[in-house]
């Protein structure tokens, strides 16, 4: 494979790399409570693939789309089952100089020296002594970590009987060939579970100020604001701006009789939704997309 640039490792400003390196350091500074927060979330959803599909998540061949450089999900889903991960980012699960140089030529040097600081700063230690701790267990399996394009996937046929990905499709430039490969990759009677961020919700910018609590200041929705969009600090993140409807389009032409499931924003979105609709700002935009936050589709490939 040749070099693939990351979809969160852009080019910006080196006043820009420090605040966002001030917010993630401050985000993940909140290691017990962010272990918590993924436990919970995978937990809920080997729930909802169990309760709909039938399907439990144990001695299961999974493959995981970014995982992430914590891999806190893919720990978890490996204590019982066969889990590979993929990532655009390349993910070094190793201490080797040879490896960071590999990763500065693949990633780039903004992800690498972010990594680099998070070891550093033992960030990545706490996180995983958290997990452990919370799991129960004395040492966290490694499942095994790919650099691959969800675009582009090089698997076999019929290689998985379950494909997970969190908070990775509104990065991808292409998530219709993402979703042709897993429908490809997954075995007769497999299942997948997609969750996405979307554009239109209030976070949808995915500016850093996010992760470390200081969403207030973006003053809802600065990203479908002209006015405001100057303010953003989100240089750095690719995203592909899909709504709901065309992701709604999109799952529907691949994936027919998918299961939706939309959370919706926190309280009092919906009064300010339509407080800036009565001011003429947001027109284009539905209520209903406005206060979605996420959209998580559960599909099963037929027999």
């Amino acid at each position: 494979m040749g070099k693939v640039g990351s979809y969160t490792s852009g080019n910006g400003s080196a006043l820009s790399f420090l605040r966002e390196a001030s917010n993630l350091y401050h985000y993940h500074r909140r290691s017990s409570e962010l272990v918590r927060q993924a436990l919970d979330d995978v937990r809920r959803r080997e729930a909802v693939v169990k309760e709909h599909l039938g399907l439990e998540l144990r001695g299961l061949d999974i493959l995981e789309i970014g995982p992430g450089q914590l891999q806190a999900e893919a720990s978890y889903l490996a204590l019982n089952n066969r889990v590979i991960g993929i990532d655009l980012d390349l993910i070094v699960q190793s201490v080797s100089p040879l490896a960071y140089l590999k990763m500065l030529r693949t990633n780039g040097l903004r992800r690498t020296v972010k990594t680099l600081g998070r070891k550093m700063l033992g960030i990545d230690r706490s996180f995983a002594s958290e997990l452990r701790r919370q799991i129960g267990v004395p040492r966290l399996p490694r499942p095994k970590m790919i650099q691959m394009d969800a675009c582009r996937m090089s698997f076999p046929n019929d290689a998985f009987d379950f494909v997970y990905a969190r908070s990775v499709f509104h990065h991808l430039p292409d998530p219709g060939a993402a979703l042709d490969g897993i429908i490809r990759v997954l075995r007769p009677g497999a299942a997948c579970y997609i969750l996405l961020h979307l554009y239109s919700s209030t976070t949808g910018c995915l500016d850093p100020r996010i992760y470390a609590e200081r969403g207030g200041e973006l003053q809802g929705w600065p990203h479908l604001r002209p006015a405001l969009g100057a303010k953003l600090d989100n240089q750095n993140t690719y995203v592909n701006r899909l709504r709901l409807h065309e992701w709604r389009s999109l799952f529907d032409s691949k994936m027919p009789d998918a299961t939706y499931f939309k959370s919706e924003a926190g309280p009092g979105t919906l009064e300010l939704a339509k407080t800036l609709q009565s001011q003429g700002e947001l027109l284009d935009y539905s209520l209903e997309e406005l206060t979605a936050h996420d959209l998580a589709v559960l599909w099963r490939k037929p027999a």
